[in-house]
């Protein structure tokens, strides 16, 4: 390991800082501590070459651990924003969603470049929860935050944060140093949102993955106002026998425990994990275009092309290669990473091969030549 126990407690979840390398080479990424006094700290990865040992890779702590203004912080992303500060320089902002013991939180951080330190920008809390499941949803939980792309650096920021606990997906923007909540989506009753993906290829639309009931769910952003409405009803990513009476599996939450759902870079396809199942779930976007629609691709729907075994157990996080060929599933119990590859034609997945790392909780992709 490159980060132990000893610069920060039960690592569980990255990001990599896009576009941003720090002075001395290498490349910025920032991990949370997923403990009650939640903390998070950056750090700086470099690699070193030679003929008898290979490739090493070094990470370096930037800076001391920072608290991340919540409580069990499970979720940490990045993005660069243009004249946040009010000048056309660009700004790494850091969201933390900090899941919470009594309340979901927001923690929204920002520095001019990674050898800066980092400020906090922003706090927001959820609140109660949607006691639709009175065990798990007393209180909000922000469970993660994704970022909607946009072509121009210079415009208002989108980001949604998938709350479980409320059963909503809470819509914020971000325009010259300020962040508002712009609006609030509302999931089914129960079904505990726990992250969202915006499509590569097309940003008005998303994937949210629906921990609770075993389900994905497609979402769109109207293009009239920028609020988010779902298209349709949640799809199960499980088959209509799970799991049998007799199972184990089904002592918890009736064997649904959905975890992480993405597109292919192409935004044809969506993957979504289920966890007990112990399975990926391949969906094809189903839509039509409409030449004079401002939002011409007009989705109808998700149709399941295969279901194949993630060859671990409780698969937590998925994650796409840049080129969409690879596919990789980090299993939190059986304490490894599968691979698979994708096929490009129908989107389906293929087994490829499999390597131990204890407690698997994240997985991510730097390119070698980055470092």
């Amino acid at each position: 390991p490159i980060i132990t126990a000893k610069e920060l407690q039960n690592p569980s979840y990255l990001t990599i800082l896009e576009n941003v390398e720090t002075v001395e080479g290498g490349v910025g990424v920032c991990v949370v501590s997923e403990l009650e006094k939640g903390m998070w700290q950056p750090f700086k990865l470099s690699s070193s070459s030679n003929d008898d040992a290979g490739t090493t890779i070094r990470a370096k702590p930037a800076g001391a651990p920072k608290k991340s203004g919540g409580e069990y912080p499970c979720h940490i992303t990045s993005a660069r924003v243009v004249g946040f500060d009010g000048e056309s320089r660009a700004t790494s902002l850091l969201f933390i969603c900090n899941y919470g013991e009594d309340e979901g939180v927001l923690s929204i951080f920002s520095s001019q470049d990674f050898e800066s330190a980092f400020k906090p920008e922003a706090k927001f809390m959820f609140g109660d929860g949607s006691k639709a499941d009175l065990n798990r949803q007393q209180c909000s939980h922000a469970h993660s935050t994704s970022i909607a792309s946009t072509c121009d650096p210079y415009s208002p920021v989108d980001i949604c944060v998938a709350d479980l606990g409320s059963d909503a997906i809470v819509q914020f923007s971000i325009k010259s140093g300020r962040v508002r909540e712009t609006g609030r989506l509302a999931a089914p009753q129960g079904s505990g949102p726990r992250s969202l993906m915006f499509n590569p290829k097309h940003n008005h639309l998303a994937i949210v993955s629906l921990e609770m009931t075993g389900e994905v769910w497609l979402i769109r952003k109207r293009s009239h106002d920028g609020c988010l409405e779902g298209l349709g009803s949640p799809v199960s990513i499980l088959p209509s026998d799970w799991p049998s009476p007799d199972m184990t599996e089904s002592q918890f939450n009736l064997g649904r425990w959905a975890s992480d759902a993405l597109w292919s870079e192409d935004g044809k396809y969506v993957y979504a994990a289920a966890r007990l199942h112990d399975s990926i779930s391949v969906f094809e976007l189903k839509y039509r275009v409409e030449k004079y629609r401002d939002d011409a691709v007009v989705a109808e729907g998700l149709e399941l092309v295969q279901r194949i075994p993630t060859q671990g157990q409780t698969p937590r996080c998925l994650c796409m290669s840049d080129c969409g060929q690879f596919l990789l599933v980090a299993h939190q119990h059986s304490h490894d990473v599968s691979s698979f590859e994708r096929n490009e034609v129908n989107g389906t997945l293929s087994f490829v091969d499999r390597i131990t790392l204890p407690n698997a909780a994240c997985v991510k992709l730097i390119r070698a030549d980055k470092l």
